[in-house]
């Protein structure tokens, strides 16, 4: 717990475990609250979002690529606005590998 009085929901997860025991980690596993961090084929990070950026804006870039079975654009909680980093999934590993490999420029912004 903070000082402040707030306590996330990792904090949580932290004190109701018991100390013997590893805390669970996996499909399995209790929802935190937060985004899931489990290994997904095909996923591929986007970094060097413009703030303006949008799900929209990543969709008709990177579909001509191959069939997308999700995409986020994060967003600050407080103001809406991106926070520079999306996700792409495609639903062949393959395509995120070659999408991976090449150099980007989405809207003017060069992205790895």
């Amino acid at each position: 717990r903070c000082e402040s009085g707030i306590m996330s929901s990792a904090d949580e997860t932290r004190q109701e475990a018991p100390q013997h025991e590893a805390p669970q980690m996996g499909p399995s596993a209790p929802s935190t609250g937060r985004h899931d961090t489990t290994f997904t084929p095909g996923k591929v990070f986007i970094g060097g979002l413009g703030p303006e950026m949008v799900e929209e804006d990543l969709k008709a870039y990177f579909e001509p690529m191959g069939t997308i079975t999700d995409i986020v654009v994060m967003k600050d909680k407080m103001t809406g606005n991106g926070r520079g980093f999306g996700f792409v999934t495609f639903a062949d590993s393959a395509v995120a590998d070659s999408v991976v490999a090449a150099r980007h420029e989405i809207k003017g912004r060069s992205n790895q």
